[in-house]
């Protein structure tokens, strides 16, 4: 028989578990529900899919809903470029900002923010996992606040309204990379 007072505390480590579980599950449903469902890319594929893209020491690159903030430790640790990740979800985007706490990683940046209310212009580097939709939705900001020379990186989806700045595509197994140069 347990000792009472381990009896509780293991109680309480359970119900800690369930709770944060929940609340990291509604965090997701949260996220789909807004349009962009938390789906991670895998560590091995953003590496070359920055590559492809020319990113290069010190631009500011951006990533639209950022999730956990993989790609843009990548884009700071491998292309020493400025990140700064936007996401609605504050849950996910608390695991990003702790893990680069952790990592003692500079030049890295995140917010919680409606990516419809975002300002793009200044960014060398924008970099988007969303749904088709809202990619459309958000096409024509990028367009207007983004200076030439900008570069726009649409993993999974295809950007129509900027089919005539498209560069590059890399094929992958999952999903492929649309690279755009205005």
């Amino acid at each position: 028989m347990l000792h009472p007072i381990l009896y509780w505390f293991l109680i309480i480590i359970e119900i800690f578990f369930i709770i944060s579980f929940l609340i990291y599950m509604i965090s997701l449903i949260y996220s789909t529900m807004m349009g962009s469902p938390y789906v991670p890319v895998k560590r091995r594929k953003i590496k070359e899919i920055l590559k492809q893209a020319g990113l290069q020491k010190n631009q500011k690159f951006i990533d639209i809903g950022c999730g956990d903030g993989r790609v843009i430790e990548e884009a700071v640790l491998s292309f020493n470029a400025q990140g700064f990740g936007i996401d609605i979800n504050p849950v996910i985007l608390l695991k990003a900002k702790l893990r680069a706490k952790i990592k003692k990683i500079k030049n890295i940046k995140y917010q919680k923010q409606n990516i419809f209310d975002a300002d793009f212009s200044g960014y060398n580097m924008i970099y988007l996992f969303l749904m088709p939709k809202f990619i459309e939705k958000l096409s024509n900001k990028l367009e207007k606040s983004l200076k030439n020379g900008s570069t726009i990186v649409s993993h999974g989806f295809k950007i129509e309204s900027l089919s005539k700045y498209l560069k590059k595509k890399v094929y992958d197994i999952s999903f492929p990379t649309y690279i755009y140069h205005l």
